[in-house]
């Protein structure tokens, strides 16, 4: 997989795996995530967020995004807020180079710590098992936070062996 900053050809087709995965509609995918990639993509962003895109190979076809960035308030601390792949290509280890590469970049920035947040409703077991397989530690839940009856859950990693958490 060949991975690369996101462009402005590549908005249809994120948001296109935004909506294969069932987690969005066109208007939430548009608004959420067109709108990242729109600011992104322009340049509106403070520095270091980064929007990248996960590409075959052979044809070029988009099969994931990331979209992360340093915590504000939190020294060495990221936040992964974006991370999706094609549901055509789970299992296929894709997911798993994407990450490696958002944590490549967050240790060269002198990363401490990576947070990736996500919701515990089903759609998303799969992803809560993928974290866990790479690591990720789940430390905290909020009740209701994205709606009643669905709980944000918090998953980090540290990334330098003395701030094990």
């Amino acid at each position: 997989m060949i991975i690369e900053s996101i462009n402005s050809e590549d908005r249809e087709a994120l948001i296109n795996i935004a909506l294969e995965t069932g987690l969005f509609g066109r208007d939430e995918a548009e608004f959420l995530l067109g709108g990242t990639i729109d600011a992104l993509v322009s340049g509106s962003l403070p520095e270091a967020h980064y929007g990248l895109v996960g590409r075959d190979e052979s044809s070029g076809a988009a099969l994931g995004w990331s979209y992360f960035a340093p915590d504000n308030y939190a020294d060495g601390v990221w936040n992964v807020w974006w991370i999706g792949v094609s549901p055509a290509h789970y299992g296929s280890g894709a997911a798993q180079v994407l990450l490696a590469h958002i944590e490549k970049i967050i240790v060269q920035s002198a990363g401490r710590v990576i947070v990736i947040e996500t919701s515990d409703q089903p759609l998303l077991e799969r992803a809560r098992r993928f974290y866990a397989k790479c690591g990720y530690k789940e430390c905290g839940r909020i009740p209701d936070f994205y709606g009643s009856g669905d709980a944000k859950i918090i998953f980090a990693r540290s990334v330098f062996p003395h701030t094990a958490l």
